[in-house]
């Protein structure tokens, strides 16, 4: 065989055209993604008018907390429902109040009543509608796709995730230096209707909830914590994934500081930075999605925060943009798959009646983590500046990826396979179907 056809297997028979091959996955993946789009434009706005309106590190990471809070408070208890009703029904009528939440930013900034206090409260608005917006997601998926597709629809979520990045900080930047924030919060709501079309037609498989009559929604939030903390997997997994989450992402929250302050290039470096990081994701997530199995991702999981702690110790050493933009770009790929490969390994791992509960506590992982880093972060900044925490942040990563190592080989052994794992004590939970 030749060399293209070895290259056109590999893209359309193991990799990322197969889960493409699922007509309800193709309607969510790019009305998501046009989505995504939109929250990055929203995400830009808020944290360079957060910026504008206090110039100061800790506000940016006050913002960040707030809407991450209600995900910490309410995250269990959003599995457990989650678990226990109809997901996309739910999650179109998420999906209505984003939109309203996206024209009450365009309204307030548009007759310039906006102050941190109502940009704190709209976040935290936010985050309450993604503490069960977010876990519906990555739930769904699986339901989009066969099982053995299930890796490259996972990362070609994240490409698509990462393309948005790349573009939708780099026009919400220039949008906001030539235009103002307000037309930026526009053009995201237009990415918000799409998606709501999406969800409105596909019709995902719903057989994943549980079998027995539920006691109660504590009992059920209790039934997954058991579930998690009796996982001789999926719990390390988790706290491993969180620790990561908290001190090499918050970066991106700290993104308008590090432009304004570090680099004296404004709005549109901002956007420049974000975009870099974007750019190295989407080539970061197609080599994930092309790598098209599970064995061999608890190294890749490793390797990859490795290389995110590596490149925020190269950001924060040097005070050159372009420097910084590369620096960003390693970041973007090594970022990506430190977050996908792990999700893989739980979505391949965990039984489907408990999907909602963990996948919940992993949205958890992937945006209260980050927010906590920030707020820390940030005010440590008040006193040492932007770099420090920063290269603080990746040194603790090292130092947990050297605990995990030892761990490794058991943790593959588990999760890497096409059976769920066993739970020690525990009779083997149900697999799902080979269509799940």
């Amino acid at each position: 065989m030749s060399n293209a056809n070895k290259i056109r297997a590999q893209i359309f028979e193991k990799g990322i055209a197969r889960a493409l091959k699922h007509r309800d996955f193709r309607i969510f993946a790019l009305t998501n993604w046009l989505a995504t789009h939109g929250n990055w434009f929203q995400r830009v706005g808020i944290g360079w008018l957060a910026w504008e309106l206090t110039h100061s590190g800790f506000w940016l990471g006050a913002v960040a907390v707030a809407e991450a809070l209600p995900l910490l408070v309410f995250i269990v208890f959003a599995g457990a429902i989650i678990d226990r009703v109809d997901r996309l029904r739910l999650i179109r009528r998420l999906q209505l109040l984003i939109i309203v939440l996206g024209l009450l930013l365009v309204i307030l900034t548009a007759l310039d009543q906006m102050n941190i206090i109502f940009l704190i409260m709209i976040a935290s608005a936010h985050g309450m509608i993604q503490t069960f917006h977010l876990p519906i997601r990555l739930t769904i998926v699986p339901n989009l796709v066969p099982r053995n597709d299930l890796t490259p629809a996972v990362a070609l979520n994240s490409a698509l995730f990462n393309s948005a990045r790349f573009m939708g900080p780099a026009i919400a930047g220039l949008v906001i230096a030539h235009f103002n924030v307000t037309i930026n919060f526009a053009l995201s709501i237009i990415g918000f209707l799409a998606f709501a079309y999406g969800l409105m037609i596909i019709n995902p498989r719903n057989d994943e909830h549980q079998t027995k009559k539920s006691s109660g929604l504590v009992a059920d939030v209790l039934e997954g914590v058991r579930y998690i903390a009796k996982h001789s997997s999926i719990g390390p997994v988790l706290l491993f994934v969180f620790i990561g989450a908290s001190f090499s992402r918050p970066v991106m929250d700290l993104a308008p500081g590090f432009a304004d302050d570090v680099f004296n290039r404004g709005a549109e470096g901002f956007g420049l930075l974000l975009s870099a990081i974007g750019v190295g994701g989407i080539f970061g997530a197609i080599g994930l999605a092309n790598y098209g199995k599970t064995k061999g991702l608890m190294n890749v999981s490793l390797g990859a925060l490795t290389g995110s702690a590596i490149s925020l110790l190269a950001f924060t050493s040097t005070e050159t943009f372009w420097i910084a933009l590369i620096c960003c770009a390693c970041l973007g790929v090594t970022l990506g798959i430190a977050t996908n490969a792990p999700q893989i390994l739980l979505q391949n791992t965990v039984d489907g009646a408990m999907r909602g509960r963990v996948m919940s506590l992993f949205g958890l992982t992937y945006r209260a983590g980050p927010a906590l880093g920030s707020l820390m972060m940030g005010a440590a900044s008040t006193y040492v500046g932007l770099q420090i925490p920063v290269a603080v942040g990746a040194i603790i990563c090292l130092i947990a990826i050297t605990i995990m190592l030892p761990k490794r080989q058991r943790l593959a052994a588990e999760m890497e396979g096409d059976n769920t794992a066993p739970i020690p004590g525990e009779m083997k939970p149900a697999t799902e179907s080979t269509t799940a």
